[in-house]
């Protein structure tokens, strides 16, 4: 229980000096809005997808394919419970702080955030079952998510769900668990290069985000309660029901830290680009993407304790 606690503690600290970078060279100006967007397609693109793909190049057993669609099922339930509490919690706010209220309620990063601590506490195996883990968010992100804010264009679908960068590497990730396949040499070891960039790329984009953050947007009581049932309220429902239900440790330590990462860091692009309050979104990622330096390895430490 110790070492999985204090290797949380270790993650975390890293990743919120990797922050504090993105935080300094955003204010540099280093990193601007005429260049971000590349940084960030290297991410979304590159760099994920490449941990992805390496956390399946590797020899899988029958056990672990019967523990993913464990996983699997839990993310699809956990975000249909947390839009059900949302449609509760928000349905007197106004309309354009109601959708990205409802999205930032279904929606954890536990991609961008999730899967590099995974990695960097788990290792492999956990970016394994954590690149499981996000297949259900995808899907309803692209569906459910995206009807938030607006109506989802024909095609969209296909172009933002089954051809996503992340999830054609789950695709030839299936194709080397099915037939037993190992990508050789230098090739593995260059993906796994590309692929450990995710981390430290991450945290800097989202620091970078934190610079431009007014203090104000803080003292926002949706704000604060938004993070709240982020970061600490679904995480620890979603642990005493698994413990309810006899789920074995590791799986629900890797569904517990996925549920309990910030607000999904698209919320804010979403919001912007379909009509939501772009700045009340920003707010709402910021606050639980800088909260969650604390509570994610608060969360982990209490799930040991059930």
């Amino acid at each position: 229980m110790s070492d999985i606690v204090s290797r949380m503690i270790d993650t975390q600290l890293m990743l919120f000096l990797y922050m504090l970078c993105g935080f300094i060279v955003s204010r540099l100006r280093i990193i601007r809005e005429d260049n971000r967007e590349v940084l960030v397609r290297v991410l979304m693109d590159v760099a994920m997808p490449m941990m992805v793909l390496n956390a399946f190049n590797k020899p899988t057993s029958g056990e672990q394919l019967r523990s993913s669609l464990l996983v699997m099922a839990i993310a699809g339930l956990s975000c249909l419970v947390t839009w059900g509490i949302g449609s509760l919690l928000w349905r007197r706010q106004p309309e354009n702080k109601r959708k990205v209220l409802m999205y930032a309620s279904m929606f954890s990063n536990a991609g961008n955030a999730g899967l590099p601590v995974l990695n960097l506490v788990f290792g492999p195996e956990g970016v394994f079952y954590g690149s499981m883990y996000l297949i259900p968010p995808r899907i309803l992100q692209w569906t459910v998510g995206m009807g938030f804010f607006l109506k989802p264009k024909k095609g969209a679908f296909v172009k933002n769900v089954l051809l996503n960068p992340m999830v054609v590497v789950v695709y030839i990730g299936f194709v080397l668990m099915a037939f037993n396949w190992q990508i050789p040499g230098v090739f593995g070891t260059a993906i796994a290069n590309l692929g450990a960039m995710t981390g430290p790329l991450s945290m800097i984009l989202i620091g970078a985000t934190l610079s431009h953050m007014r203090p104000r947007a803080v003292l926002d009581p949706a704000v604060l309660l938004a993070s709240a049932l982020r970061l600490l309220i679904f995480p620890l429902l979603a642990a005493l029901a698994l413990k309810a239900l006899r789920v074995d440790q590791m799986t629900m330590n890797l569904c517990v830290i996925l549920l309990a990462m910030p607000i999904a860091s698209n919320t804010a692009a979403m919001a912007e680009r379909y009509g939501g309050d772009y700045v009340f979104a920003s707010a709402c990622v910021s606050v639980s993407t800088l909260l969650s330096v604390v509570t994610v390895p608060l969360i982990t430490w209490i799930v040991q304790l059930i």
